[in-house]
């Protein structure tokens, strides 16, 4: 058989592997983080026809003769050009300006990182070497999100390793705290939630009363003024306005004096209640590990037995009298007072109930840890950024800066010869360098800050496009199906060299 069908078969198979290469990259022209590849090809082997001589003889020497027998693959490179930017607005979307991965991992072993797990709350650090406790890969895409807990993660759910931020896990001193906090909270529920009640209602009424007096003093008036005639339309008038005050001063002073459900009888609990709440707030406010987080509660909601005109001794034709109708009008001044003072409440309550849930969870200060671990943002931040040196800040409930932690960036010494895992990410090879540099295990250390020790910085609300180029692509493209043209032709042309061969035998 001829080596050039050989030789074009390999042609063909080179060139079909071009053609995969090329369209991977072009199936992730829009992938982020993409780095694309390229194949190059090398010579796959020589016959030698004659080897070279040296002159003699009065001769020159004679080159050797070799018949190449095809090409094979010679290297399948990964470009690690940086991909243009493109922004996006969202804090979380992370590009690297300059060489370096973000490094992600899944975790191997829990007993090595203290993370939020169920109920039990953890300060998020690794103990020992990072490699020990997570199967770490790298990434060049950024686009990161939070998980239920905050934690910072691929859209794979891969944990983002860094820097942890100073996190304080809650004492069992600061839960008991809490608890006891909670549970007079709820035991003071009840009698507020009554006196809010009654308080609305009594007020309704107060209201209804005054009305009722202003009302009955004018049907006095217009039968005074037309001459008392009795009996007349004006006088029955002037009866039926005095029979509604009498029912309704009846209605009001029974919601005021009832034993049990009463106003009188509701507000009087609700100042016991105060009192023991006020009670647990110093206890609160005095015990460690917070101190002075809201002063004592005080209200001015007392009884309103005897501040309000006895209707029942009014006779029909008599006026109620203006001393009657002022004290009619400071009940209802003092009510609105006691709403204001139950809303007063209520606000301390909700303060002292946010103070007790926050011994609950865990805290953040304003600097970084010092230990390697998983970057975690607190849900109830109100805000939060990343800076380029890839610490990442927020602001709490009290509207005080703490910090969440770093985003740490790997470099690699080739970064060409790490292996792609698939999912935008990459692992370390034999050739591609390790980031452990002194081979005994990961450190913090051995992960960079951004735009320190030749590594890019970070720039939040963008992403790293791929690097492909399309036109570059496409070229590539048409080199590859021209040269598989060319190798098949080769194959056709050495098939119809031996037809004529077989032809001689005719």
């Amino acid at each position: 058989m001829l080596r050039s069908l050989y030789s074009g078969i390999s042609g063909m198979k080179n060139f079909q592997l071009k053609l995969d290469v090329i369209g991977n990259n072009i199936a992730n022209v829009n992938t982020y983080g993409y780095k694309k590849s390229r194949i190059t090809f090398k010579e796959l082997v020589n016959q030698q026809l004659s080897g070279a001589s040296e002159a003699a003889g009065g001769l020159g020497g004679v080159n050797p003769k070799q018949v190449g027998l095809g090409s094979t693959v010679g290297t399948i490179d990964t470009i690690h050009t940086t991909g243009a930017t493109q922004t996006t607005a969202r804090t979380l979307d992370l590009a690297i300006n300059g060489d370096g991965f973000f490094p992600v991992a899944t975790i191997s072993d829990f007993s090595r990182i203290n993370i939020d797990i169920g109920n039990a709350i953890g300060d998020n650090k690794i103990a020992g070497n990072i490699n020990n406790a997570v199967d770490l890969a790298y990434t060049r895409a950024g686009n990161f999100y939070l998980d239920e807990r905050g934690y910072l993660v691929t859209g794979d759910g891969m944990y983002v390793i860094g820097e942890t931020g100073e996190k304080s896990v809650p004492t069992d001193d600061g839960i008991t705290k809490a608890n006891n906090a909670l549970t007079a909270i709820a035991s003071f529920n009840t009698p507020y939630e009554n006196m809010y009640e009654s308080l609305k209602e009594i007020y309704d009424k107060a209201n209804d009363l005054k009305s009722a007096f202003e009302a009955y003093n004018e049907s006095v008036k217009i039968w005074s003024d037309a001459g008392s005639p009795n009996p007349s339309p004006l006088y029955d008038a002037m009866d039926s306005a005095h029979q509604a005050l009498q029912t309704i001063y009846t209605d009001f002073n029974n919601r005021v004096t009832t034993a049990g459900t009463g106003f009188d009888a509701v507000a009087t609990d609700f100042a016991t209640a105060l009192t023991t709440l006020n009670n647990s707030i110093d206890t609160f406010n005095s015990a460690t590990p917070i101190t002075d987080i809201l002063t004592k509660i005080t209200s001015a909601v007392s009884t309103i037995s005897g501040n309000y005109p006895d209707a029942s001794t009014i006779a029909v034709g008599t006026p109620a009298s203006s001393t009657q109708l002022d004290t009619m009008n400071q009940l209802i001044n003092s009510l609105e007072s006691y709403t204001t003072d139950l809303n007063n409440v209520a606000q301390s309550v909700i303060k002292y109930e946010d103070a007790a849930e926050r011994l609950k969870e865990p805290s953040w200060t304003d600097s970084l840890s010092g230990s390697a671990g998983l970057i975690q943002i607190p849900l109830s931040a109100k805000s939060f950024s990343i800076g380029p040196n890839g610490t990442i800040t927020f602001v709490n409930q009290d509207g005080e800066l703490n910090v969440a932690g770093q985003i740490r960036i790997a470099n690699f010494p080739n970064a060409g010869g790490l292996e792609k895992v698939g999912a935008n990410l990459f692992k370390e090879s034999s050739n591609s360098g390790s980031v452990d540099k002194n081979g005994n295990g990961i450190q913090l250390d051995e992960l960079f800050a951004p735009g320190t020790n030749g590594t890019g910085t970070l720039t939040s609300g963008a992403l790293e496009m791929s690097n492909v180029d399309l036109s570059e692509e496409f070229t590539e493209m048409i080199v590859a199906q021209r040269g598989f043209q060319s190798n098949t032709k080769i194959i056709t042309t050495s098939d119809e060299i031996l037809q004529e061969l077989m032809s001689l035998k005719r």
